[in-house]
């Protein structure tokens, strides 16, 4: 477009018309003007934002405190037009601040050095205000266990190997008490993988539920050994148990066929004698069928075995004097 419009702009100037004279005046005029009035000095005020950094850890800003200092400066009018194109900030370290009683401050002065460097071509007059005060209060410390929510979906026959390993397990928790006493542990970023057959070594960042939070680090380190898995199936014998001195009882059948899943590399860890199935002679009593359920006892079975099945569930059962 600016490609067919200077052409005409060109031809326009040449032309020598009354109009062409009057523009090329105005903008000659207006040219000087612009020139006079920006190679002056002016006195003015600058808004210049604060940032506050390195809060300490274990504290909190009751009040808001004052984002802008209004610095006063002498300068051309060229510099303050470049000013207005400028993104700045003076950084106060609130780990550096001075303490008066309960209140801690930092004198405008000390940024000024920075602050000088940054407006370079301007004088510095005045800094406004003198001195920048913070109110702090003290944060209540609390000990929080680390969540790690998965929704992890492992290739066919893999599954995961032991329990998930989280480190460290705990995160030092500073805030304000009528918070930290709401919370009862810290969830991270969830765990999602897809397709899973290798071992998993993840960083994770834990998130804490506030603003007046804080903590030293919420980095953790998740790891979960993953193992190919096969399963096993086996005939077990049924136990009797809780059966009375001189008493008999028969049941049929008098086993189980039992399946489990294990990692390929501890096959040869499990036995069939690993694991108890057995019936109770005292619920007898308890029914009037001929039949007794069958359980499988949990406290013995292998712990590095998973989603145990037998069948059946029930057994016939016949007493014997």
């Amino acid at each position: 477009m600016l490609e067919r419009i200077l052409p005409k702009i060109i031809d326009f100037i040449r032309s020598g018309s009354n109009r062409s004279v009057i523009v090329i005046c105005f903008l000659m005029s207006t040219l000087f003007w612009f020139l006079i009035k920006f190679s002056k000095e002016y006195t003015y005020y600058i808004d210049y934002p604060v940032e506050y950094v390195n809060q300490p850890i274990d504290k909190f800003l009751k009040d808001e405190p004052l984002s802008e200092l209004k610095i006063k400066v002498k300068g051309h009018g060229f510099t303050f037009l470049k000013e207005t194109f400028s993104s700045r900030n003076a950084g106060v370290d609130m780990s550096k601040l001075q303490r008066q009683g309960s209140t801690f401050f930092t004198l405008s002065q000390s940024l000024r050095p920075d602050i000088a460097r940054a407006l370079n071509g301007f004088s510095i007059l005045d800094i406004e205000p003198d001195t920048l005060f913070l109110n702090f209060s003290n944060k209540t410390r609390a000990t929080l266990k680390v969540h790690v929510p998965q929704d992890i979906k492992f290739r066919e026959n893999y599954v995961q190997y032991g329990d998930l390993k989280v480190v460290p397990n705990e995160i030092e928790v500073f805030g304000p008490a009528y918070i930290l006493d709401t919370l009862t542990h810290l969830r991270t970023d969830v765990l999602q993988m897809d397709d899973v057959s290798d071992h998993i070594d993840v960083f994770l960042q834990a998130q804490l539920p506030g603003e007046m939070l804080s903590a030293r680090s919420t980095t953790v380190k998740v790891s979960q050994e993953v193992a190919r898995f096969t399963e096993i199936n086996q005939k077990i014998s049924i136990q009797l148990i809780n059966v009375p001195k001189g008493k008999e009882l028969i049941v049929k059948p008098s086993e189980v066929d039992l399946s489990y899943w294990i990692a390929m590399k501890d096959v040869d860890k499990v036995k069939a004698s690993d694991f108890v199935i057995y019936c109770d002679y005292d619920e007898i009593a308890m029914t009037e069928r001929k039949i007794l359920n069958i359980f499988l006892d949990e406290n013995k079975k292998p712990s590095i075995v998973q989603r145990v099945k037998f069948h059946p569930a029930t057994v016939e059962f016949v007493k014997k004097n």
